[in-house]
């Protein structure tokens, strides 16, 4: 059965008429129209190449609804509201929503309501999509972050093995699989596993010549990021692995006249936005981060990524260094190694993997946390507190963190960063009862006429609401509000969602007792395996000293170049320097700016001074 729609407008207007650009970036038209052939197709376009974009167009040109799903709740809640600010209607169904607001949202997608529906892929097995996806006006569907399906990958969710049994439902549909970071044998497996009609790959390339790669060497990493903060001007991300560390190099910053914040996931939601707005906008020079910080950023005019060790693997590596100049402008990812860096590692891998005894007592202490009954809990959402945790079982929060993390990856439940959650309404009694309410009743009448004065759209769609704002208007205490909002959930006049910041956690499978709970332990070996041997292609990157770096790491995911970068640290110790007019015995080289070979003089001087 066909699912093209009579016309499709041309991509080229598409692009023009809602972002207003004039052209495509490499690769992205030859995406575009293979979605509209509907070929089953794998994009690989490297961080900054504009993924969202390869489905977005088409799907607008198809005039249907393409299903998007991706794991990051942060970044579906970012594009929906891009898309909202264009003019496109869109909505993400994610892990906080209550089942009546996700019911609303369905059937709204199935009337054809939405250009945009994002989802993350534990709801593609509920009973509530399921139900509904027959009737879904399906163009295309978009798989984002593709590699997390690859057991072979960096970063496997059980919950996108659901994927193929969408496609059982509706083959007709064609996918369109989107990642960064996809070696040849994920690449291989992410197709096997979506059913892929005909294997068809688009490759954009993943050189970035504009990206000069350096690993730095030494035992002083605090002197030497500092040196490169003087050279090198412009915005800055500095990676940590540990919470702890980012606050005290932010703190470090600071006193050396940097305007610097520390950024990760255990801050609040606001902070987080402060700190994001603040360094977007330019206010702030650098943040000093987790990797929970760069997933989904809009900003193109990063000059330098700071790493102050190794990340565990190369797939994270690229992601976070490529954040850097997506402008196209030179720009740099410094890799900053000392003694004991390969040690450290190699621990924190061991660390990862808990015993299944601390793995079930964290699964019982979360479960009596939020009196989840045996058999209960599928699909539901419950906060996440890892110190709470800790308390309770008396293991170190890492340990909590660990244990939860291999819960997951044993398909038990999908962790969800905190994102900020606002309080939302639907009315969702008939209009007739909400009437006689708003004039008989003195205890909630008030209320609902405040809500409809104040609020449009409320029997349609889930609308955001402040408390403290209805509070004011009715001149009650806020404490009241929320009461009578919670009184009104419970007896089915409207679903109220009182916002909620935390972390959380989504039971895939029904609550068991802990004591019985076992994990696969095949499974769960051969992860520790691959981790393994994904840390040790990143140890060899680090120590390699021959080879350009570029060149080494576009072929680690399958691409071959022919020419060293002449950029990054390998080659410019390899290059041949005569004495310049200046008297300098390092001579610029070709293709770079003043400021570039101002800081590679910078760093052989290092190395001289090392030598």
């Amino acid at each position: 059965m066909s699912n093209k729609p009579a016309t499709v407008e041309d991509v080229h207007s598409v692009l023009k008429r809602v972002w207003g650009y004039d052209r495509f970036r490499p690769r992205q038209e030859s995406i575009i129209r293979s979605a509209l052939s509907g070929a089953d197709t794998l994009a690989l376009l490297p961080t900054g190449g504009g993924k969202s974009l390869c489905f977005q167009v088409p799907a607008l040109a198809m005039g249907q609804l393409c299903l998007v799903v991706s794991p990051l709740i942060a970044l579906m809640k970012d594009q929906v509201g891009r898309l909202k600010k264009l003019g496109v209607p869109a909505r993400a169904i994610i892990s906080t929503m209550t089942r009546t607001e996700i019911d609303n949202a369905l059937e709204s997608a199935a009337l054809g309501k939405y250009a945009f529906l994002y989802v993350s892929p534990e709801r593609l097995a509920s009973d509530l999509f399921l139900a509904r996806l027959p009737r879904l006006p399906l163009g295309l569907i978009a798989i984002d972050e593709a590699h997390c399906i690859s057991q072979w990958g960096y970063d496997f969710r059980p919950a996108y093995l659901n994927i193929a049994e969408v496609r059982k439902i509706r083959p007709e549909v064609p996918v369109l699989a989107l990642t960064a970071s996809a070696t040849p044998e994920v690449a291989d497996d992410i197709m096997d596993r979506l059913a892929f009609k005909e294997r068809k790959v688009i490759r954009g390339s993943f050189q970035r010549p504009e990206l000069a790669l350096w690993i730095s060497k030494g035992e002083d990493k605090v002197g030497r990021m500092l040196r490169i903060l003087d050279h090198v001007r412009g915005t800055a991300i500095i990676y940590m692995r540990e919470r702890r560390a980012t606050m005290r190099i932010a703190g470090l910053l600071r006193q050396h006249g940097f305007s610097a914040a520390a950024y990760h996931a255990g801050l609040d939601v606001e902070e987080r936005d402060r700190i994001q707005q603040a360094w977007t906008d330019g206010s702030l020079r650098c943040v000093v981060a987790t990797n929970a910080f760069g997933m989904g950023i809009d900003k193109a005019d990063v000059r330098v990524v700071i790493h102050m060790e190794p990340p565990p693997d190369l797939e994270s590596y690229y992601q976070e260094a490529g954040r850097a100049g997506r402008d196209g402008e030179a720009s740099y990812a410094f890799l900053l190694t000392g003694p004991g860096d390969a040690d450290h590692l190699r621990e924190r891998l061991a660390g990862s993997y808990p015993s299944l005894q601390d793995v079930r007592k964290v699964y019982q202490a979360f479960s009596d946390m939020h009196a989840i009954a045996i058999g209960s809990g599928l699909l539901e959402s419950y906060e996440v507190d890892n110190r709470a945790l800790a308390a309770r079982t008396k293991l170190p929060p890492v340990v909590v963190a660990h244990a939860l993390k291999a819960l997951e990856l044993d398909g038990r439940l999908s962790l969800s960063d905190g994102v900020r959650s606002p309080s939302r309404v639907l009315l969702i009694a008939d209009q007739q009862l909400i009437y006689g309410m708003r004039v008989n009743n003195e205890r909630y009448g008030p209320l609902l006429e405040a809500l409809l004065r104040n609020y449009g759209g409320l029997f349609e769609e889930p609308v955001l609401i402040d408390e403290l704002r209805l509070a004011k208007g009715l001149k009650w205490q806020v404490e009241s509000v929320i009461t009578r909002l919670q009184d009104l959930h419970q007896q089915r006049v409207l679903s109220y969602k009182q916002r909620n910041d935390a972390p959380s956690a989504t039971l895939l499978q029904p609550r068991v007792d802990a004591q019985r709970l076992v994990l696969d332990p095949a499974a769960l070996a051969l992860r520790k395996q691959r981790a393994g041997s994904r840390l040790d292609a990143m140890l060899d990157y680090v120590e390699a000293s021959k080879e350009c770096r570029s060149r080494s790491l576009i072929r680690y995911f399958g691409e071959e170049v022919d020419a060293d970068c002449g950029t990054c640290d390998v080659c410019r110790r390899r290059r041949t320097y005569a004495p310049n007019a200046s008297g300098s015995d390092v001579a610029e080289p070709p293709g770079l700016s003043p400021e570039a070979a101002n800081v590679l003089r910078w760093e052989l001087d290092e190395e001289d001074q090392v030598r």
